[in-house]
């Protein structure tokens, strides 16, 4: 399928995702949220595919909302209402899919963009890059991220940085916590190539269920969040991969796990 707002790829069982507005920062509008929501649900249910990378086209990750379509929306309350689920089912479904999902921030991340980018399970980023929450500056109460955020660096820091719509270079994202690499521009593909290709080889199926019990951890009490892990854990017992798993290392090999 053909799309207006990104590209989108599969390379050795890797979907490669990129934003495709470089006029306009990659911004979010109504059709960027439609196509990136088809895009993942796709590959969420795709069992071949083992991990997702995202990244923007140009200068920019991605800019956030699309000012100037918000600017010229004569019903602006409902334009906000919708361009904010239409940004919300494309982070539902990124932290839901049981697949590592990678941001390649090349560029400006703001707003939404922030969002998107750590709503993303691993982030590897440019040096000097910037980014911020954004939606104060334009008199706008934050639309989407402030719980990732908050959960992510705190609650004093997270109203530091979004009440006062502050700007933070990707150095200092790498010090509150949530950049895991910070590269030079032309080293962006092969440091994300890293990580991807480890996905390549671990099992999916406990890939994806960890990736869940991460997630879930968040909210859950500890009772219930043990319970959790044995019947995860019970699950991924019945999979070929663990038997796999369970025989190489007996017989002091290396793991070649299918998925299954």
């Amino acid at each position: 399928m053909d799309y207006i707002t990104l590209t989108t790829e599969v390379r050795e069982n890797i979907a490669h995702i990129t934003l495709n507005r470089p006029d306009r920062l990659n911004s979010f509008d109504i059709k960027l949220g439609e196509e990136l929501y088809h895009v993942l649900r796709n590959i969420s249910s795709n069992n071949s595919i083992r991990a997702v990378i995202i990244k923007g086209t140009g200068k920019g990750f991605c800019g956030g909302g699309d000012v100037k379509e918000m600017y010229v929306a004569e019903n602006k309350s409902q334009f906000l209402r919708d361009l904010t689920r239409a940004i919300h089912r494309c982070v539902i479904e990124m932290r839901t899919m049981e697949k590592p999902v990678i941001a390649a921030v090349n560029g400006s991340a703001f707003g939404a963009g922030l969002s998107l980018a750590i709503a993303c399970d691993i982030i590897v980023a440019v040096k000097g890059v910037k980014m911020g929450t954004a939606f104060i500056g334009i008199g706008l109460a934050p639309g989407c991220g402030t719980q990732f955020f908050t959960k992510l660096v705190g609650y004093q820091r997270a109203c530091e940085y979004i009440l006062t719509s502050k700007v933070f270079t990707v150095e200092e994202g790498e010090k509150l916590g949530f950049i895991n690499k910070i590269v030079n521009k032309d080293d962006l593909d092969n440091a994300v190539e890293e990580f991807a290709s480890k996905f390549r080889k671990l099992p999916p199926i406990a890939v994806g269920k960890a990736k869940m019990l991460i997630n879930k951890s968040l909210d859950n009490d500890m009772i219930n969040h043990l319970e959790l892990e044995s019947i995860t854990a019970s699950m991924s017992a019945s999979t070929e991969d663990f038997k796999e798993g369970v025989t190489a290392f007996i017989e002091k090999r290396k793991p070649i796990f299918k998925g299954r």
